[in-house]
């Protein structure tokens, strides 16, 4: 659905309706005008030029897309158009993490230490050294980000600041600042240790382990780390926080676990459908994805992770209980590349709900988080 320029909430829900009323075969005439709905709200509240969502329920599922694919392009974006995940980039390392502990090739509480290049002692707080579990909950008291001091703003790719041999030279030179499990403060430098670590476990380079272990096996046709010459012409183009077109600065190694993964609605699908499936080959894994890890009650902090309305940390999701009509739901946000992205999970009503929109602005991301909430409670109501 292509909606342009300044479009009246009553002009968008005849277009609904129109629409709607020619899906004669649709596989659930209730999801997909649910779907509709919400979609349309969201890209019209949004400010983005384009937005595209997915939603999976049982074993149905939608695609739809809004607006353009690149400011004034009029290409309507679909299922095969390229998005970054951002910060969801996290729950894919999170899957790593469960499959190579169900495997018994890593264990959850191992400390990263065991993980640490030839050379390098890490530092720990109190003589009580941090695990992979407390990296994956952001629990292990180390700063948000770790920048290479040498690299100076407006050099180009900001992200080329982030580099592995400075991550491992400060743990090996700093102290984390609390207790591991204590405080929860949200870290992409944590998560690219984490994915430093899981390579070691795995044996191999992290892009070949995601590769390996989840691209390849889900068939996941557009989900990568690097674009390749053929993908790279339906990579949304999005703004920046200034309203500018974002170049799109591909990250470092380093980063793949924080933020590096690209995708498509309809690889997205794929993998949460994976998740919903209950499958009996990666029951064991996603049983330790979906857990909740470290509850809120009782940490001394929370800074820079979901509060109002959670009640703790899963491998990398933000658990909140089933309230007010919302499902249990596990929820992970990103932002980066011209991208605001949001997945949420209900594994006990089989319901995934994916959204993308190509401009990072987080005051709108509230509103794209509230409109998925409710999309989930009209889909798969919780009881009182």
């Amino acid at each position: 659905m292509l909606l342009r320029g300044r479009v009246s909430i009553g002009t968008a829900m005849l277009a609904v309706a129109a629409l709607c009323s020619g899906q004669a075969a649709a596989e659930d005439l209730a999801l997909r005008d649910a779907v509709t709905m919400t979609g349309t709200a969201m890209f019209l509240n949004s400010g983005a030029p384009g937005l595209v969502l997915a939603v999976v329920r049982g074993d149905d599922s939608v695609v739809q897309g809004y607006g353009e694919t690149a400011p004034g392009n009029k290409v309507e974006p679909d299922g095969r158009s390229i998005i970054r995940l951002g910060s969801v980039s996290k729950v894919f390392a999170t899957d790593l993490l469960a499959t190579l502990a169900a495997e018994g090739r890593v264990g959850l509480t191992d400390p990263l230490s065991r993980y640490a290049p030839a050379g390098v002692a890490v530092r720990s707080f109190g003589g009580q050294p941090f695990s992979l579990l407390d990296l994956a909950t952001h629990s292990a008291g180390l700063p948000r980000e770790v920048r290479d001091p040498s690299v100076k703003d407006g050099d180009g790719n900001p992200f080329l600041a982030y580099k592995r041999d400075t991550y491992w030279a400060w743990i090996g030179e700093n102290t984390p600042a609390y207790a591991p499990g204590t405080t929860a403060m949200y870290s992409n430098f944590g998560y690219g240790l984490l994915g430093e670590a899981l390579a070691k476990a795995g044996g191999k380079p992290y892009a070949d382990l995601l590769r390996d272990k989840l691209i390849a096996p889900l068939r996941l046709a557009d989900t990568t780390l690097r674009l390749s010459d053929a993908q790279r012409p339906r990579l949304m183009v999005g703004l920046d926080p200034f309203g500018k077109r974002d170049p799109n600065w591909e990250v470092p190694e380093i980063m793949y676990a924080s933020a590096g993964v690209y995708s498509s609605a309809d690889d997205m699908v794929r993998w949460m459908h994976w998740h919903l499936a209950r499958d009996e080959k990666s029951a064991a894994a996603l049983s330790l994805a979906h857990a909740m890890w470290r509850p809120h009650d009782g940490l001394a902090r929370l800074v820079g992770v979901e509060v109002t309305g959670a009640e703790g940390m899963g491998l990398g999701w933000i658990v909140s209980p089933a309230r007010d009509g919302v499902p249990l739901l596990l929820g992970k946000s990103g932002g980066l590349g011209g991208f605001m992205t949001y997945v949420v999970l209900s594994p006990n009503r089989r319901l995934g709900i994916f959204v993308a929109a190509s401009r990072v602005n987080f005051a709108m991301f509230e509103g794209l988080r509230t409109a998925v909430r409710q999309l989930a409670a009209e889909l798969a109501p919780a009881g009182p």
